[in-house]
């Protein structure tokens, strides 16, 4: 019974005029707010977050590691690790290259070798050479010498004989000597004047041939230009070019066998275990083997999902395909969640078009008959999401501007403020009239 006046107030109020206009409005409002994004927005709720694959072969037979990432990880920067671990290294080649390199440098070491006894052979027949021609050139020299002397006494001699011969001249004339006395002093004064020449030619040639020993060229019969010691100098120094030439070559060779051999031991050690580069944001989207176990060359170990650069993809009608341009913005919703996101369009494909052959983490939209396909692109910050493989694959809704109606876009906001306002009022009535 006391209840009956607070209903009566209740019933009373409800029943006023403006409280029913303004229930009246709301409801219209509301309704209006509901159905307004349909008018300014073409909506589609088939869509989903896709991303592109990256898929991990398996380079070399082997066995796997334990630090093979899980399904799920996200790696946040680039990161190295060891996958495969090779059964056995084929090391023929790097055996055939060390021969190559041990012989190329025991060739050079042995040339080097020779070319040491050559230098000193030659060092040894250079002393020689000098002190043969320190000799011949003081031999020489003594013989000028002793050609001077019996030169100046045959000088001598002749000047005498030439007195004598006057004087038996002047005998002969007086009486006290016969002409053949004379005859006989003239013909010895020229005998000596005869050996006198030749002695002053013989002094000149052994001037000549003294000079020419000072600058190691040798004139005597029986002596070639240079002495035996010098003709094998020439002989080690052209041995010497030879074996320059020699170490040059296997120096060379030495060389690149060292440089082939160290690219084969690396080649080796590369081929002696597999080292994958984990790129920087992605997610372990799929795992295909178990660390441990034996893999063979070409097989699948993981897919990689990029979470960088991930996609919506929906399906729309394809009388809509002249009104979805590339470049374009669209408002995304995920499922489940109250935050829109902008995303630009990238691309869009129709009905009857080959689908690609990429590697997909979800699933491609069906491409039903009459149906386009429009791949929205989302940016790097929206959808974090690291802990649930970056979203892809979550469901989501999409909407996208109609050309021409964006004034209804206006017109929704407006009423969608008028409704809020009003709901409001409304509860502040309600809550006065208690």
């Amino acid at each position: 019974m006391h209840d009956m006046p607070g209903s009566d107030h209740v019933q009373g109020f409800v029943r006023k005029r403006t409280v029913r206009i303004a229930l009246a409005v709301l409801i219209i409002a509301v309704a209006v707010w509901a159905f307004a994004p349909h008018v300014g927005y073409r909506t589609a709720s088939s869509a989903f977050v896709n991303a592109e694959l990256v898929r991990v072969t398996a380079p070399i037979a082997g066995r796997l590691t334990r630090k093979l990432p899980h399904k799920g990880e996200f790696i946040e920067k680039p990161t190295d690790v060891d996958l495969i671990e090779a059964f056995s290294e084929d090391k023929r080649h790097l055996q055939q290259v060390a021969t190559q390199y041990a012989i190329a440098k025991g060739r050079a070491e042995l040339a080097r070798k020779q070319l040491e006894a050559v230098e000193a052979a030659d060092a040894a027949l250079a002393e020689r050479v000098k002190t043969f021609r320190e000799g011949m050139v003081a031999r020489l020299e003594h013989e000028r010498d002793e050609t001077q002397a019996e030169q100046s006494g045959c000088l001598a001699e002749a000047h005498q004989r030439r007195d004598v011969g006057a004087r038996m001249e002047k005998l002969v004339e007086s009486g006290m000597a016969t002409p053949i006395r004379s005859s006989e002093a003239h013909a010895t004064l020229a005998a000596t004047r005869t050996r006198c020449d030749m002695a002053g030619v013989r002094l000149e040639r052994l001037k000549s041939e003294l000079a020419a020993a000072r600058d190691g060229v040798f004139l005597r019969d029986g002596v070639n230009d240079a002495p035996y010691s010098q003709q094998e100098r020439d002989r080690l120094f052209m041995r010497g070019q030879e074996l320059n030439t020699r170490i040059v070559d296997e120096s060379l060779k030495e060389s690149q066998a060292f440089s082939e051999l160290q690219e084969e031991k690396k080649r080796l050690k590369r081929l002696g275990h597999f080292e994958l580069s984990l790129p920087a944001d992605h997610v372990v989207w799929s795992v295909a083997a178990s660390p441990g176990s034996t893999v063979s060359e070409g097989q699948t170990l993981l897919d990689l999902a990029s979470c960088k650069g991930r996609f919506v993809a929906v399906e729309l009608p394809e009388r809509e395909f002249e009104q979805t341009m590339i470049g374009e913005q669209a408002l995304l919703r995920l499922i489940g969640s109250d935050q829109w996101m902008r995303g630009r369009i990238r691309h869009v494909r129709g009905s009857a078009a080959r689908t690609d052959d990429r590697l997909l983490a979800a699933r491609e939209p069906s491409g039903e008959r009459n149906s386009i396909t429009v791949e929205i692109e989302l940016p790097d910050d929206a959808l974090p999401g690291r802990s649930n493989f970056c979203n892809i694959g979550r469901l989501a809704e999409v909407r996208f501007h109609r050309s021409g109606l964006t004034f209804v876009d206006s017109w929704g906001r407006a009423l969608r403020r008028l409704a809020d306002s009003l709901t409001g009022a409304f509860e502040n009535t309600r809550s006065v009239s208690n």
